[in-house]
């Protein structure tokens, strides 16, 4: 498994790097000025791993960090950590059949992290059941909310209904009894008016009655009505207040969340701007305090989202007319079921228990001691000086306890020796460095034992270690730092390529800032014996660190605005090198000039001053890929007006040359200065002297269009003017341009066959003029 590509949000000074590709061959360098943001690189992927971050890497606008990466499983599948039982279906094809996976890491604003799967189709799937999840729960608490409306109404209809039916109970009563009453008068009635009074009265009473009955008929059906309707409601109406009250009751807990939030954050501000240790620790405990309490009412607000879960999914349920104990087993069934599935964040914490160890080095500070007790190593007391060094040590040397279990001191030390001398050969297969002209440093270890000058440890065995060289044996502290620094860097990372598991991902820091150019070189070469065991991401401003044949292990870092240091840090890819500035890639410019350097140019014959290393570079490259083998020796310039300083260095050092130039407008004015020397005072002699390519302004336009978008730009573009009018109208790095080509050609094993009939062509005629025979 191996880490692929990083996307930073809200780490100190990167506000979003996008999607940043490291190296295929697990080299990749971080290159920038200093305070650019590589260092933050660094520490955003080695927080992504641990889930720690500290108050400074935090913005000003109190946005949080989000660092996620993206991984290659390489020949593993992800259903070899994860049980696809424990999956929904709609995702058993996606996780079988994947081949990479991202995972994210956010923080909250007390610095707490939470680590989730972000492979979009996994996590498309999950948002959309979320977003599902949600509108189903906002679609119930409408319901509830407009049920207990409706209840509410209900039953003031139901008491209201409730009066009219007592009261006209009250009436019916009366009635009855103004009815009797009535008719006992008119029975004790003898006379006949009397009796027709009577009579009278009964039958409007009667009347009077009969009405009262009925509307008490009529209010006794409406209250049976309301009161059935109530007690249709009635099991909801429960529900729904259960989870009406749960609702509140968490809301009630989030606001207290977010105000403990606010605290704390104050509270760490206070502590941040303490000045005396009193103010500090007052500062420090009340944090702790109010975390603790924090903390409680966390666990309470998990409690009652738990419950408030489980209500508002009952309550969808008996909205639905599914009764009640039905709808809490069903409910219950169902959060059964989704817990016992896989979450974003359960797969996330799977797959982060497989991923390689990301260990961040600032500094070798565990460097190699004079001597130390064996038995401290033994028992790994890592609290005693130089023990890290040491034990890296022994794990090179390929020893353990049982080495030192050898009861022939002979037999013992026989052994020693010859370790020693497999630990110095294989170390100075690095370390190219000799102290004075010819002596090369040797990597000693010994087991000594204590004598009686030291009676509390008298007997017991320790390691002594040194540094020799041919005239010196001197303890490792007496040697220079930069022979420390890498030597404790040598040990740590081929002890680290050495443990059983070797996926690591080293994080460094700025390596060998005190070293030579030379061990710089040889700190490179460490790198490149590792890299098939471990990757290694490292910041550095040394040319001496990067390989310009190489520059798709490149990320560049810069500012925004290079003039403001505080505006947001880019990172640039090997495909937009083009777009960083000069600053940012002096180091690249810096070891094209070295290599150039290095290299044996003056021949006695076919030499050629050229307008600078770039055209030094194509035209080696053309005549590769023509195969030829005699090439001319190109001596190059730094720039069209410096030639003619270069041209009268080499006439005083009695060599032959000649000049090759492109671009008329820009040579004329040169060429018109070396006319008037003494040296090209003859037309005749000019002529042979100087090769002009006019037809092309610059070697860029040596290529075809198809050719230069190919091999060049690495990419589809429509151009419709020259090759260079192309690449200044872009602000496109004609370095880069130039790297990535010669790469190309390496990578690819390019021949000029490779090439269209136009290019093709442009390059014989080119080669025609300045490659010449053997006088």
């Amino acid at each position: 498994m191996k880490l692929v590509s990083f996307n930073i949000q809200n780490y100190r000074s990167i506000i979003h790097s996008g999607w940043c590709n490291l190296a295929h061959d697990n080299i990749t360098s971080l290159i920038g000025q200093n305070e650019s943001g590589k260092t933050s690189v660094l520490e955003a992927l080695n927080s992504f791993y641990t889930g720690e971050i500290h108050e400074d890497v935090l913005r000003s606008d109190l946005s949080l960090p989000i660092v996620s990466c993206k991984f290659e499983l390489g020949k593993k599948k992800m259903t070899s950590f994860i049980d696809l039982s424990l999956l929904p279906d709609e995702l058993h094809q996606v996780v079988g059949d994947a081949r990479h996976f991202i995972l994210t890491r956010c923080w909250k604003a007390d610095r707490s992290a939470i680590l989730f799967i972000g492979t979009e189709e996994i996590l498309n799937y999950y948002e959309k059941k979320q977003v599902e999840k949600a509108s189903i729960e906002e679609k119930t608490q409408v319901e509830i909310k407009k049920l207990l409306q409706e209840a509410d109404k209900i039953f003031n209809e139901m008491a209201v209904a409730e009066n009219l039916k007592e009261e006209s109970k009250d009436q019916l009563t009366q009635s009855r009894k103004n009815l009797d009453r009535a008719g006992k008068t008119l029975r004790r009635s003898k006379k006949p008016d009397v009796k027709l009074v009577a009579e009278k009265e009964l039958e409007s009473l009667q009347k009077e009655y009969d009405l009262a009955e009925k509307f008490y008929t009529e209010s006794v059906e409406k209250y049976e009505e309301k009161k059935q309707k109530t007690q249709q409601l009635s099991e909801k109406v429960t529900v729904c207040k259960a989870c009406s009250e749960a609702l509140q009751k968490l809301d009630k807990l989030k606001e207290q969340l977010h105000e403990y939030d606010i605290l704390i954050r104050e509270l760490d501000h206070q502590l941040e701007i303490a000045t005396s240790e009193k103010d500090q620790r007052a500062a420090f405990t009340k944090i702790q305090k109010m975390k603790a309490e924090l903390e409680l009412v966390e666990r309470e607000y998990q409690l009652h989202a738990k419950e408030e879960a489980l209500h508002i999914l009952v309550a969808g349920k008996v909205l639905s007319g599914t009764p009640y104990k039905a709808a809490l087993q069903q409910a219950l069934g169902e959060i059964e079921e989704e817990s016992r599935l896989y979450t974003i964040f359960s797969i996330g914490d799977i797959l982060h228990r497989q991923l390689p160890i990301f260990e961040f080095f600032e500094d070798f500070s565990s460097l190699l001691p004079n001597k130390i007790d064996l038995e401290d190593i033994l028992i790994e007391n890592s609290n005693v000086e130089g023990y890290k060094a040491a034990r890296n040590f022994l794990e090179v040397a390929g020893l353990n306890a049982a080495f030192f279990r050898e009861k022939n001191h002979r037999i013992l030390k026989q052994k020693i020796e010859n370790l020693n001398g497999e630990i110095t050969i294989n170390f100075q297969d690095y370390w190219s460095q000799n102290v004075g002209k010819n002596s090369k440093i040797r990597l000693n270890f010994e087991l000594e034992h204590y004598d009686y000058t030291h009676p509390e440890k008298s007997g017991k065995p320790y390691l002594e270690f040194w540094i020799k060289d041919k005239n010196e044996r001197l303890y490792p502290k007496q040697r220079s730092r930069g022979v420390r620094w890498f030597l404790s860097f040598y040990l740590e990372l081929k002890a680290t390529a050495r443990k059983s598991n070797s996926q690591r991902i080293l994080l460094i820091d700025e390596p060998g800032l005190s070293l030579h150019a030379r061990a710089q070189e040889d700190v490179l070469k460490v790198f490149e014996d590792l890299k098939d065991s471990m990757q290694i991401l490292y910041c550095t401003h040394s040319p001496h660190l990067i390989d310009t044949n190489k520059l798709y292990r490149i990320l560049a870092v810069q500012r925004a605005d290079e003039e403001d240091d505080r505006s947001e840090s880019l990172i640039l890819d090997p495909g937009s090198l083009h777009a960083a500035s000069s600053d940012t890639l002096s180091p690249v410019y810096s070891l094209m000039g070295v290599k150039i350097n290095n290299q044996d140019f003056i021949k006695a014959y076919n030499n050629f001053l050229v307008e600078d290393t770039l055209t030094y570079y194509y035209l080696n490259a053309f005549c590769q890929l023509a195969g030829i083998e005699d090439k001319p020796s190109f001596i190059p310039s730094t720039g069209l007006t410096n030639i003619p300083v270069l041209a009268n260095i080499l006439l005083g050092w009695k060599i032959d040359f000649s000049i090759l130039v492109f671009g008329e407008s820009r040579a004329d004015a040169i060429l018109s200065e070396l006319a008037k020397s003494f040296f090209f005072a003859k037309e005749e002699e000019m002529k042979n002297k100087i090769v002009k390519m006019y037809e092309f302004e610059y070697p860029e336009d040596i290529f075809s269009t198809l050719d230069f978008k190919k091999y060049l730009l690495q990419r589809r573009e429509g151009i419709t003017q020259t090759n260079s009018e192309f690449i200044l109208e872009q602000g496109l790095s004609r370095t880069i341009l130039a790297s990535q080509f010669i790469n190309f050609c390496q990578d690819k094993s390019l021949t000029i066959k490779d090439f269209d009939d136009t290019t093709q062509g442009n390059i014989h005629k080119l080669l025609d003029k300045v490659v010449k025979q053997v006088p």
